[in-house]
């Protein structure tokens, strides 16, 4: 998996990250490790884009769901795979799908 981060510096602060590839246990700590650094940096909103993503476990679900947790509606998840979608939806984070 590959995490390209995105910072827009104007105000406010908004970093997006784009997710290419497998979201598993194997590599879901990259993506929490992204959403920390940008979380502690203290962004306004947080945009992560899925589009790329051919694959998200229970792992990546779970980085999901503790950054809306923290985050709550400044997180937004763009262009999530129809599989992810659904998943969201069934976990009840619908509103998180940008």
């Amino acid at each position: 998996m590959e995490v390209t981060t995105v910072v827009r510096r104007e105000s406010p602060r908004i970093v997006r990250m784009s997710v290419r590839g497998d979201l598993d246990a194997a590599n879901a700590d990259l993506l929490r490790g992204a959403f920390e650094a940008a979380i502690a940096d203290g962004h306004a909103r947080l945009e992560a884009d899925l589009a790329e993503v051919t694959f998200c476990s229970l792992a990546g679900l779970t980085v999901l769901l503790g950054a809306r947790q923290r985050l709550g509606d400044r997180l937004v998840v763009l262009s999530a795979p129809p599989g992810v979608r659904r998943l969201l939806s069934v976990l009840h984070m619908p509103g998180a799908l940008g």
